[in-house]
C-alpha cells in the first residue's frame, strides 16, 4: 500500500497510509495536522490519478517542495522527498507491515522471565532508575541493556512532550552510538501502542508476499510496548533486528513489557519527586508564598490570572518594576502548568555580558572559541521539558533576540561549533521593567519576538499600590527572618506599623524583605519600635509644601493620590495627549502611566487624546 514516511523535527518518524485526498496542514480540519509555523493552515493535497499518486500544493505560503524543487502539482514516484515547511515527507509504494502479535500490558504481573541475565539487568535498572536524575542517561542505559539481552539492532523511546504534539525520540543502536533519524514506526505501531496500550510484534516472514516496508528496510523482526503508569501514557519502547538469529519472541514481548512498566514507573516517580520539591520551596521560608501574600485588589487580580494561565503552556511576559517579584510570579506559573515536573531555569539578560549571551543561552562545544575547554549545556537544553525564565529581557541585544526568536519558532538550537542543531520544548516566560512597545518603537526590540513571548500579558503591582498588603507582609517576612536567626516570634509597636504603612517602598518587596531582616538583626525585645527601622523609613515620605501640621501619617499618605492624579493630569495636558510623551516628561514608563490613568478614572482615551 502506497504510504508516506513523516519526519518532524525531533519527534519520532511514523508512516502513514495514502488515500485518496489526504490533507494535511496546520489547520485542525486537515487529516496530517502539522504544528509547524511555515505550514499554512490548508497546505497540500494527495489525489489518485490514472497515471499514480499525485501531490497538490493548495496556494501554501512557503510553498511545497519534491525533491527541492518548489512545485504546483507533482505526478509521485517511489523516493520522492517532500517538504512542507520544516516537515520532510518520503513517499513510498509499497505495504504496512504486518502485526503477527499483540496483547494488552495491563499494570498486572508479567510473565516469569527465567533468563538470569534478564533478571539481572532488571535488578540492575531497578536500582539505576530511582537513582539517576539525567532522564536521558537513564533512558539511554536502558536502550543499550535491552539491544544487549535480546539481540536488537536498533531500539527507541518515544516520550510524550507536555504542551506539545507527537513523542521526542531518544534512540541507540548495538554498536553504543545514537541511532539515526530516519528510524520510522508505523503508523499502526503507534497506534497500537499509544491509542490501544498494546504490546505488539511484527515480523518479514521472508515468503512471497511478505510485507514490503520490511524487505526494503531489511527489517526481520520488532516490537514495542507502551510505558504507561496507572492511565498516564509516558511514552512507547520500540526495538528491532535484521539478523535471523534475532528473531523476537512472545516471551521476549513479556521481558520487554516489564521493563516498559519499571522505566514508566520510574519517570512517573521522578515527576513526582520534582513537584513536590517546588511545592516544598514554594512554602518555605523566604519561597513565593511569602511574597504571594495580599488581599488587595491589585493582588486578587493577579492571583486569578495566575490561576487562569497557569495551566497552559504559553509563553508569558511579566510586566513589573525592580524588586516586585517577577521571578516569583514565573515559578508559580511553572508549578501550576504541565511542565511543573520539569526543570525551571532562569537567567537575567542584563547581567550577561553581550559576548556570552549566545553560549549562556545555547551552549557550546568544546574548543568552540579561545577559552572553551569543556562542553556546556546552555539555558535552553537545561530547561527542556520545563520552563525558562528570561528575566529583564528588555536588555538582551538585538543579535541575540533574533537567535531566541528562531529557538521558539523553530524549537531547536544550535550549539556554538556543533555541526547538529538539538531539539528544545521549553515554555518561556520572560519579565521587564521596560516599555516593550516604546522599545520596538525606538528599533530596540524586534515585534516579532515580541508578539512571540506575549501570548499572556502578566502585570505585577509595585509595592505603594498595595497599601492594604504591607502589614501582612511585613509580619510574615519579619517572622520568617527572626525564625533564620533563631529568634523568638516578634511583634511591632503602633508606631512601627504606621512607619512602614507610609512608606513609599521604592525597593518594593525586596526592600520590605531587607528591612525585616535589619529589623530583626536590631531589636533586643521580641517587638520592632520605629527606632529598630532604617532611617529612610523612620522619616517617611517627603511632606508636600503647606502639609498641615497635626495631619496623621495616614492623611498624608492619602494626600499623595491627590498630588499623583493631578500631575498625571497636567503631564497628559503638557504632551497633548500623547502617552509616551507624558510618561518621558514624568520619568516614567508608559505601562505605569497607563495603570494610573486607569486607577485615577481619568477617561483616557489612548488614540492620540484624553477627554
Amino acid at each position: 500500500m502506497p504510504s508516506l514516511v513523516v519526519r518532524e523535527p525531533g519527534q519520532v518518524s511514523y508512516t502513514l497510509p495514502l488515500r485518496e485526498g489526504l490533507r494535511l496542514g496546520r489547520h485542525e480540519q486537515n487529516d496530517v495536522v502539522l504544528d509547524d509555523h511555515q505550514v499554512s493552515r490548508f497546505h497540500a493535497r494527495f489525489t489518485r490519478s490514472e497515471q499514480g499518486w499525485m501531490v497538490e500544493d493548495l496556494g501554501s505560503t512557503h510553498g511545497t517542495l519534491v525533491n527541492a524543487a518548489r512545485i504546483t502539482a507533482h505526478l509521485l514516484k517511489a523516493g520522492d522527498r517532500i517538504q512542507v515547511g520544516n516537515v520532510l515527507l518520503a513517499f513510498r509504494d509499497d505495504e504496512e507491515a504486518e502485526i503477527v502479535h499483540q496483547q494488552p500490558t495491563a499494570s498486572g504481573a508479567p510473565a516469569r522471565v527465567d533468563s538470569d541475565r534478564r533478571l539481572q539487568l532488571v535488578h540492575e535498572l531497578s536500582r539505576a532508575a530511582f537513582a539517576l536524575e539525567d532522564r536521558e542517561e537513564l533512558l539511554g542505559r536502558m536502550l543499550q541493556s535491552i539491544l544487549d539481552v535480546l539481540g536488537g539492532e536498533r531500539a527507541l523511546v518515544g516520550l510524550a512532550d507536555p504542551g506539545a504534539r507527537g513523542f521526542r525520540r531518544i534512540a541507540r543502536t548495538r554498536g553504543g552510538g545514537p541511532a539515526p533519524d530516519d528510524i520510522a514506526v508505523s503508523r499502526t505501531i503507534l497506534e497500537a501502542v499509544t491509542a490501544r496500550r498494546e504490546g505488539v510484534i511484527f515480523h518479514d516472514s521472508g515468503e512471497r508476499g511478505a510485507p514490503k516496508t520490511l524487505v526494503r528496510e531489511g527489517i526481520l523482526t520488532a516490537m514495542a510496548v507502551p510505558l504507561q503508569a496507572g492511565s498516564l501514557l509516558l511514552g512507547f519502547l520500540y526495538v528491532d533486528a535484521r539478523r535471523p538469529s534475532s528473531r523476537f519472541t512472545p516471551h521476549d514481548l513479556d521481558f520487554l513489557t516489564a521493563l516498559g512498566h519499571l522505566t514508566a514507573a520510574a519517570l512517573e516517580s521522578a515527576q513526582r519527586y520534582r513537584r513536590m520539591e517546588a511545592l516544598a520551596e514554594a512554602l518555605g521560608a523566604g519561597g513565593p508564598a511569602g511574597e504571594l501574600l495580599g488581599a488587595s485588589e491589585p493582588m486578587r487580580r493577579l492571583k486569578a490570572q495566575i490561576q487562569k494561565y497557569g495551566a497552559s503552556t504559553a509563553n508569558v511576559l511579566v510586566h513589573g518594576e525592580s524588586g516586585t517579584g517577577k521571578e516569583l510570579i514565573a515559578r508559580t506559573l511553572h508549578g501550576a502548568s504541565p511542565r511543573a515536573a520539569g526543570p525551571f531555569v532562569t537567567l537575567n539578560c542584563a547581567a550577561i555580558p553581550e559576548s556570552m549571551v549566545e553560549s549562556e543561552l545555547f551552549g557550546h562545544e568544546k574548543g568552540a572559541f579561545t577559552g572553551a575547554a569543556a562542553k556546556k549545556r546552555g539555558k535552553f537544553v537545561l530547561a527542556d521539558g520545563g520552563t525558562l525564565f528570561l528575566d529583564e529581557i528588555g536588555d538582551l541585544g538585538l543579535a541575540a533576540q533574533a537567535k531566541v526568536l528562531r529557538a521558539i519558532q523553530e524549537g531547536e538550537i544550535q550549539p556554538l561549533g556543533a555541526e547538529r542543531a538539538v531539539h528544545v520544548s521549553v515554555r518561556i516566560v520572560s519579565a521587564t521593567h521596560k516599555d516593550l512597545a516604546e522599545e520596538i518603537a525606538n528599533r530596540r526590540f524586534r515585534e516579532d519576538l515580541y508578539y512571540r513571548l506575549n501570548v499572556v500579558e502578566l502585570s505585577v503591582p509595585p509595592l505603594r499600590e498595595r497599601g492594604e498588603d504591607i502589614e501582612l507582609l511585613a509580619r510574615a517576612l519579619l517572622r520568617a527572618a527572626a525564625a533564620s536567626m533563631g529568634k523568638r516570634e516578634m511583634e511591632f509597636t503602633p508606631a512601627a506599623l504606621a512607619a512602614l504603612k507610609a512608606h513609599p517602598w521604592p525597593g518594593n518587596v525586596r526592600e520590605l524583605r531587607n528591612e525585616m531582616e535589619r529589623a530583626a538583626i536590631d531589636a533586643e525585645l521580641p517587638i520592632v519600635d520605629v527606632h529598630n527601622l532604617s532611617s529612610r523609613v523612620r522619616k517617611g515620605p517627603r511632606e508636600e509644601p503647606g502639609a498641615r501640621d497635626g495631619q496623621t501619617l495616614a492623611e498624608r499618605f492619602a494626600a499623595l493620590d491627590t498630588m499623583e492624579r493631578r500631575l498625571i493630569e497636567e503631564a497628559l495636558k503638557a504632551a497633548r495627549g500623547n502617552l509616551s510623551e507624558a510618561a518621558r516628561q514624568l520619568g516614567i514608563t508608559r505601562v505605569m502611566i497607563k495603570r494610573r490613568i486607569d486607577r485615577f478614572g481619568l477617561g483616557f482615551r489612548d488614540d492620540g487624546g484624553a477627554r
